[in-house]
């Protein structure tokens, strides 16, 4: 029976891809299995901070500390930004929210933004863990082998990976090319209902 990818079984993957054999447990005393799971790190963070549908929220509260009014941000939010209707320009810095438009850290009331967060491998889509797996594979052999071939043997797969991530982010995101908010579906004309007569 299939089960879900695990950070050892994406370095596992990464590893298979220069022909090293697998391993049980995520040693970094290997140097070779400390590159691959610092490769997945590396591109499960680049990937996630483009902000997906798995981990964008928005309109999130934030609520001030009622004594000092900062409100502090937490390492698992890698980016955030107000919402279209918001007179504020905020910006992470010294781990608290910072008001560049006012010029303080501190807040009278809850705001709202839209917020993207890190979370660990084990806890992001298959979709997205395969993607990683492939794009690490790729990358690892580049830097720890050098061999272009084994890069070009990987592309294919990590490009067939890519396509089933983004199927999975459109179908989840519900989008439209509307825009609408919140994506709501529009009603828009249909050229089979130009026939139907009331």
């Amino acid at each position: 029976m299939a089960s879900k990818l695990t950070k050892l079984s994406a370095v596992n993957i990464v590893l298979s891809n220069i022909g090293m054999a697998p391993v049980t447990t995520i040693d970094n005393d290997n140097p070779m299995v400390s590159m691959a799971s610092n490769i997945i790190d590396e591109v499960s963070l680049s990937l996630q901070s483009e902000g997906w549908v798995f981990n964008t929220e928005n309109q999130y509260p934030f609520t001030p500390d009622p004594v000092t009014g900062y409100i502090e941000i937490t390492n698992s939010i890698l980016s955030l930004d107000t919402t279209y209707d918001q007179d504020l320009n905020v910006i992470i810095r010294d781990g608290k929210l910072y008001d560049k438009r006012a010029h303080t850290y501190k807040f009278t009331s809850q705001i709202s933004l839209n917020v993207v967060w890190v979370f660990d491998f084990e806890d992001i889509p298959e979709a997205f863990k395969s993607y990683i797996a492939m794009r690490s594979a790729n990358l690892f052999a580049g830097r720890a082998v050098g061999s272009t071939e084994q890069v070009k043997f990987g592309e294919r797969e990590e490009a067939l990976s890519r396509a089933a991530m983004l199927q999975y982010e459109t179908e989840q995101g519900d989008y439209n090319m509307l825009g609408t908010i919140n994506n709501r579906n529009a009603v828009t004309y249909r050229p089979s209902f130009a026939s139907i007569r009331y």
